[in-house]
Formats: C-alpha cells, structure tokens, sequence
C-alpha cells in the first residue's frame, strides 16, 4: 500500500497475533505505551467470547483500546465497535486514542477521517472502521452491521443480559476482500451480582463446571497493576471497607444477599428507555438540532452523576435533596432529584450526584436550579441536625421554600415508603451506576457503617415518602404487578 511507509512494513506486521509482538507495535504507535503481561494476553486471545472482570484502575479500558487499534491498523477491512450502557463509557477508548493519534506522524498518515457526530468513528487508510456508540435497550442501535470485534464495556449494567445476545448477532461473515471476519465478543467489566455476568464469567473459567471452551476468562486484580505505587494502592485501600476491598480492589462478586431491596425490583425499576430518550435527544443522527432541556453527564468510573429531562407543564412534580459536602461516590456526597408522579410509575426526570468539593453551594445550587425549572408541587429536604442549618440557608440565602422532613423520627417511613415503591414497580430511574450499587448493597444496618455511601438511597427514600402526599392519579389505566401471577388493574385520573 502507497500510503505505508518503510517502519510501517516494518512494524504492522508484528502486531499480528500469530507474530506474538503487540508490545511493539504498540510502543512504535501508541507513543511509547507498553502493555504489562495480562494486558499482552488480553490481546493474543484467539477465543471468540472474552470475559474480563478487573478491580478498579486495572487499565481494562485502555488495554482494550489499544488492542482494537492494532487489529483495525494491521488487518484490512476490519470492523470494530466499542460499545456500553451509556454513550460516555462506549467513547471512552475513543478519547485514548485521539491522545496517541493527534500530532504523532506514526499515526496520523494510517487515518483516513475521524467522524464525532451522530458518534464517533474512525476510518483507516486499509478501509478497517472502528465505532464508539451506545448500544442502547436490547441493543437498538447496534443492528443491520457486520463486525469483527465488539468490545462491550461495563457489560454489568446492562440487567438481563439481553443486549449480549443481541451483539452476538452482529459478528459474523466475511470482510469485501473475502477474508472471514474475526467474530470476537469481549464484556469487559467490574464484579456485580448480576447473574448471567457471573454465568458468562464460569463459562470461561477452566476450574467452573459450567466450563465451555468456546469461552475465556480473565481476572485481574488491582494489586497486579504494577504502574501504582504502594502509597497509591494503600490510598485506596484506606477508602474502603473489608467488603468492598474485595470487590473494588480483588475483583470479587459482591454478596448483596441481605439488601432491603431484591435486585429483581430494582431491575425492575431500572429503565433504559430513560437512558435512549437522552441519547436520541442529545445524539439526532436526522441531522435536526439537539433538543433543549436534556442534560447527561458521566464519570469515567462512577457513570452518570448528571441526568435531566425537559420539563412538562402538565407534569406533578415531587423533588428530594440530601445536602453533603463531599464528591461522589463518597457517603456525604450530595444529591438532588425529581419524579413525575402524574402517573404511575413515577418517572425521574432530574438526577443530580452533586459534587460538593467541601461547599453546600453546589446542592443549594442544584436545589434551587430544579425548583425554578420543574415547580415541584412537593420539595423534600431532611432538616435533622446539620441539615436543620441547611434548611435555613436555603430559606434566607437562596430564597428556597422546602417541605421539612426529620430523618431522625421519619426514615424509617421513608425508607418503607421506597420499598414499598419498588416492590410495586412505582418508580422509574435511568440506568444509572451509583443508584443500582447502592440500592443493592444497602440493608437496615448501613447507618451503622460510617463510610458505607447512601446518598442516592436516602434522597429515593425522601422521593418516595414525598409522593405518598401526592393525589393518586386516575383516567390512565395501567397494570400493576402483585405477589404471584395474578394482575391487577387500576384506573387512574389526572390532575
């Protein structure tokens, strides 16, 4: 190929797997980055179903990227999708490899365009493509495409596993130059108590009996990454407790056995839908303007701590705010939130994990944005010792009326109120990470726990009570969920 220069032949072709030298091929193009031993094994798999389950600062993201470009670099025609629940996390390797490609002249002449919109996507001088794009409910807009590799990143949110299948699909025939395509699937994610997750990760372990050798396991935990020092490892050691080193740092599953929410509600009060409205919105690929009023925003590691909808003049707003100083995910991080109630089940339309970095400014800021934006008939605040201060601050600085609530004598119908809410499917949130980890670990004796994170569960909690004051809603007929098979119906009117 003209285009190629003589380092070019020189260096592609070791970047084969049957040639076994990723690592310098990537230290030739990706400025110098190196791959430690698990992350050159991850690379050399020629399994077709990858499963790689990482504690936290593992480098599962980067690893990922950096093998997807040497595959679409080395082999012509190739077609990769990174993909997740969320848009942010399906870009991630997209932001890693516009660091090692922008004014570096190894690269740069390999790349044809780089599109940004409706998502990203990459296309390389030997026709090879690589995308960045949510995959959305069950797979939606990953449909009609041939690949030869998905990489599907934090698999664990997606709550039945449903959308795997789906990918699957998706690898399979040949390339235009005849060539069969790779049909690789990696689900690269953090432990979770999701049980296909969990059955996906038996199949590739050789000591499980579910072993099936179409399928590959990898486990790595936080101590293997020998880029941190021990300071920096004891760091995050000191933020965690006996249980969650395990998880966080060992890659263990979590045990949520005793949580005072059975992970089936919340799945079942966890909605995607959500999640493609705002994509949709935020994302028009008809060319159209992006649609006012929708707001995500997402932590690489914490996933979404920002989500809001437009507001709805026919709306019955209830909203909760739990006041904190610290940042997510942290236990006295702050949190604002607000749910249609106009029917049931109650939809969340706003969803602030504030960042308070030592200030109650950013929560009374948040508080009073989505007061002034839904006019809430209902404004929950906890006004229990510190709080109590925190109301006043609202009334006389920010000029914010709130429906005072004493966690101290009113949690425990709180707390109630959301289990009831949830048992009963009458509440819908956005697949949202920190909700989901913290709704499933949290039991009655959380409180107990100094630094167990509860912010997202107490503002739900708050949420949920504040609703029960609300008028139930009629003239919409809708179905409920009872013990056992049997279904009710009930008639609702709105306001």
């Amino acid at each position: 190929m003209s285009f190629l220069t003589s380092g070019d032949e020189d260096i592609l072709p070791l970047a084969l797997r049957k040639n076994g030298q990723f690592h310098v091929a990537t230290d030739w193009y990706l400025r110098g980055w190196i791959p430690l031993p698990y992350e050159y094994a991850y690379h050399q798999i020629t399994k077709s179903n990858v499963t790689w389950k990482a504690g936290i600062a593992v480098g599962k993201t980067i690893t990922s990227a950096a093998s997807c470009a040497m595959d679409c670099l080395t082999i012509p025609y190739f077609k990769c999708l990174n993909t997740s629940v969320t848009a942010r996390q399906a870009e991630l390797p997209f932001d890693f490899f516009m660091g090692w490609y922008e004014g570096n002249d190894r690269l740069e002449h390999l790349v044809e365009d780089i599109k940004l919109r409706p998502w990203p996507i990459i296309k390389f001088k030997n026709f090879s493509e690589w995308e960045f794009r949510t995959a959305g409910k069950d797979a939606r807009f990953i449909r009609g495409t041939e690949y030869d590799r998905i990489v599907y990143d934090e698999p664990e949110l997606d709550m039945d596993g449903e959308t795997v299948k789906i990918l699957r699909g998706r690898l399979r025939g040949t390339r235009p130059d005849g060539t069969q395509r790779l049909c690789r699937l990696d689900t690269n994610g953090t432990p979770s108590d999701a049980l296909w997750w969990i059955d996906r990760f038996s199949k590739g372990n050789r000591k499980s009996d579910k072993y099936d050798p179409l399928y590959l396991s990898m486990l790595t935990t936080t101590y293997e990454n020998t880029h941190l020092t021990r300071e920096q490892v004891e760091l995050m050691e000191a933020e965690y407790t006996e249980e969650d080193i395990q998880v966080e740092l060992l890659a263990n599953d979590p045990d949520y056995g005793a949580s005072m929410f059975p992970k089936s509600h919340i799945n079942a009060c966890t909605s995607q839908e959500l999640n493609d409205m705002a994509y949709i919105a935020l994302n028009p690929e008809d060319g159209t303007p992006v649609k006012k009023g929708w707001v995500i925003e997402e932590h690489p590691r914490h996933g979404i701590t920002k989500f809001e909808m437009p507001a709805d003049p026919r709306g019955m707003y209830v909203m909760a705010g739990d006041p904190g100083l610290d940042d997510p995910p942290r236990r006295n991080a702050a949190s604002v939130m607000v749910f249609d109630a106009i029917t049931r089940p109650a939809k969340m339309v706003y969803m602030d994990w504030v960042s308070g970095h030592g200030s109650y400014m950013p929560f009374l800021n948040s508080y009073k944005y989505a007061i002034n934006k839904y006019r809430p008939s209902i404004k929950m605040l906890d006004t229990t010792s510190t709080q109590k201060g925190i109301q006043e601050l609202a009334f006389e600085q920010a000029g914010i009326e709130t429906d005072s609530m004493n966690f101290s004598r009113d949690k425990e119908a709180a707390l109630n109120a959301l289990s009831l809410a949830v048992t009963s499917h009458d509440l819908l949130w956005p697949n949202i990470k920190g909700i989901v980890k913290q709704m499933s670990s949290y039991t009655r004796d959380s409180d107990k726990k100094s630094d167990f994170p509860q912010d997202l569960t107490m503002t739900l909690a708050m949420a949920a009570f504040g609703i029960r004051f609300l008028p139930e809603p009629e003239g919409e007929t809708t179905k409920q969920p009872t013990r056992g098979r049997a279904v009710r119906t009930v008639t609702r009117r709105r306001r």
